[in-house]
């Protein structure tokens, strides 16, 4: 649906106004912790203890105070209006004039009560008032540990605001301490026992246009997509309920979730590409699980194996060839893998082993003809002892030449109707296959197989548990994704 002019048109409005909808979240989020920043323009770096001053274009605190219930606080507020007021009758009467005097004893009895009565708790600013003490104590007697107390009420007397020292003393304080009296502020309660918020006056029409959309797209849905109802297509789209669930009311702090639904559409709408992301995501999600399920899943099969060949049933799965049984393709498979390993034997292992198989037939002639006396004395005969040797080799090299034609003969003519000494080979073949099917279904034989098998299938499990630990599932993947990619490029042809 997004291949379309009209609808990724729809999109990028909807998901502009999601956009714009998630950074005003942001902002009320983080207007408590910046508002000095938005108040004063200047941003303090710990690290280095400098503070930046950044230009702001209109000030936005007197717009969104009243939206956060902030007012301005009396006490900090009396105390700015004072040493204005003290700035001005000094200007217009002098130092040692009563209004003066007056004026800093008014100061004096404002700095013990603010400090006493830390009318900054309520911002949760007294880190701001132990800057501010800190400040004039360095101001006033040169080291932290004086007293604040102390070190107001000589600022403010009028020995340190005298006719030569006053005005750079009070432009030091209005411009040191006066931005951080300004920080500080008053926040009503309301009826709840909470401060007073009214960002939901901001997030409502957002909440009601998009649960609009939400209910119109999913149930678009449903009617695009047959079998999929509209509860269906609403589990669908389950992360836009972000962009019109009340968060105001529930669970301010949670509503930076809004960024779920803003980067998935941001990513439909094609201003964003999320496929590297989701391809990492996900293959760091299938290596995190896929060892231990290839595990679970090979040792399990191995394991039930093992189970089944210690319960007896490889004799079972041997078929014994007894007439009545029933097979699925009427075929005595054993029967048929015996005779098959016979004619491999006979037919093509014997043939290779022509040498040793001579050496063989030598040494059983040499011992038959022992056992003849006449042969004995041809031995003992000096200059007749290399007759019998001669006859033995011959002899041997005779039948061993008359037992591979035969195989030759015998394997040529496979299929044909045989000769009598090719008929005499396949009737051995035949034997021997049948004999080593009875051998295979006997008890004892079956026992040792068993217990062959069951050690077999352990050293496959060890070693396979081994062998995915050394490489690592993320080589798996990686070749998957390879294969992946050269299909999608037309590399391979699937």
């Amino acid at each position: 649906m997004f291949d379309k002019p009209l609808n990724r048109t729809y999109e990028r409005i909807m998901v502009a106004i999601a956009s714009l909808n998630f950074l005003l979240v942001l902002f009320d989020l983080t207007y408590i912790p910046l508002r000095d920043f938005w108040l004063l323009g200047k941003v303090r770096i710990p690290l280095i203890q400098r503070v930046i001053y950044l230009p702001q274009p209109f000030q936005i605190t007197p717009l969104y105070d009243p939206i956060k219930g902030i007012e301005p606080h009396r006490a900090t507020q009396a105390y700015i209006a004072t040493v204005a007021k003290l700035r001005q009758t000094i200007a217009e009467e002098g130092v040692d004039t009563p209004a003066t005097q007056e004026l800093l004893a008014q100061l004096r009895q404002q700095s013990t009560t603010m400090v006493d009565t830390d009318p900054f708790a309520l911002a949760n600013k007294t880190g701001t008032l132990e800057r501010i003490k800190n400040l004039m104590r360095l101001k006033v007697f040169g080291r932290r540990d004086a007293s604040s107390k102390q070190s107001f009420e000589r600022f403010w007397s009028p020995e340190y605001i005298n006719e030569q020292n006053w005005q750079a003393n009070l432009t030091w304080f209005e411009q040191q301490i006066i931005p951080l009296m300004a920080t500080n502020y008053w926040r009503r309660y309301g009826e709840d026992g909470n401060f007073i918020d009214h960002f939901d006056a901001i997030d409502i029409p957002f909440n009601i246009l998009f649960l609009v959309e939400f209910l119109g797209r999913t149930f678009w849905l449903s009617r695009q997509y047959r079998g999929a109802r509209w509860r269906d297509a609403m589990f669908w789209r389950w992360y836009d309920v972000l962009l019109f669930f009340p968060f105001w009311w529930l669970a301010p702090t949670w509503a930076w979730l809004r960024i779920i639904p803003v980067t998935i559409r941001l990513d439909q709408a094609g201003i964003i590409c999320l496929d590297s992301l989701e391809r990492q995501a996900s293959q760091g999600l299938v290596a995190a699980i896929a060892t231990d399920i290839s595990e679970v899943v090979v040792l399990q099969v191995l394991t039930q194996l093992q189970k089944a060949i210690r319960r007896g049933q490889l004799s079972r799965w041997l078929p014994r060839g007894v007439q009545g049984s029933k097979n699925l393709n009427n075929i005595d498979e054993l029967g048929e893998l015996a005779a098959l390993v016979g004619q491999v034997v006979i037919y093509r292992v014997i043939p290779q082993l022509r040498p040793e198989v001579e050496t063989l037939v030598a040494y059983s002639v040499d011992q038959v003809l022992r056992q003849a006396p006449p042969y004995r004395r041809l031995l003992e005969i000096p200059s007749l002892e290399a007759l019998p040797i001669h006859w033995r080799q011959s002899l041997a090299k005779e039948i061993s030449d008359r037992l591979f034609l035969l195989l030759e003969q015998a394997s040529k003519n496979q299929g044909n109707p045989p000769r009598e000494g090719a008929l005499l080979v396949s009737q051995l073949a035949q034997k021997f296959g049948q004999t080593l099917s009875a051998e295979l279904q006997e008890e004892q034989v079956g026992k040792v197989i068993q217990d062959l098998l069951v050690m077999w299938l352990e050293e496959i499990k060890i070693n396979f548990v081994r062998q995915t630990h050394i490489e690592g599932i993320e080589t798996v993947l990686d070749q998957t994704r390879a294969l992946q990619e050269s299909l999608e490029q037309g590399r391979l042809k699937p």
